[in-house]
């Protein structure tokens, strides 16, 4: 499993779980939850996900550092500033919003779990892996960082 560590892109590990939750709403669709609900509530998780993702972006541009997290050795600080503030990973989170915006609007009943596997696949493969490259990088400062913002939220 180690040669999995910090090789697939996040977006298209989404884009895969994306399809996943695509599949389950064709096999096993939700038809008791009233559509126009469903529907509400995936446009807001996604109007969340977008805010998220692009103050993420913002963050990281004004910040002149790289938003490929496959190389983290080429991050040149921490970003600590915007939504940074409140979470170590909002492209990730956002991610999880788009997938739980997915599911819900296709009505996937097990949708959410493919959201929950992606949420532990990006722990283990992408966000350990980052954390291990960070803190050899930056030291105590990026554990400083840890240990005041939260993971995910």
């Amino acid at each position: 499993m180690q040669r999995l560590h910090l090789k697939i892109p996040p977006p298209i590990v989404a884009l895969l779980c994306g399809l996943m939750i695509w599949g389950l709403s064709i096999v096993l669709p939700l038809h008791h939850v009233d559509a126009e609900i469903r529907n509400s509530i995936a446009y807001i998780l996604l109007g969340m996900a977008g805010v998220i993702d692009v103050w993420a972006l913002i963050s990281f541009r004004l910040a002149k550092t790289t938003i490929d997290p496959r190389y983290p050795h080429k991050t040149s600080t921490i970003v600590s500033t915007g939504i940074y503030r409140y979470t170590r990973n909002p492209m990730y989170l956002g991610l999880a919003f788009i997938l739980s915006a997915l599911s819900i609007w296709l009505g996937a009943r097990l949708g959410l779990f493919v959201v929950a596997a992606f949420i532990l696949y990006i722990n283990k493969f992408q966000i350990e892996q980052e954390e291990k490259a960070l803190e050899k990088q930056f030291g105590d400062s990026y554990l400083t960082y840890k240990a005041r913002v939260r993971r995910w939220i």
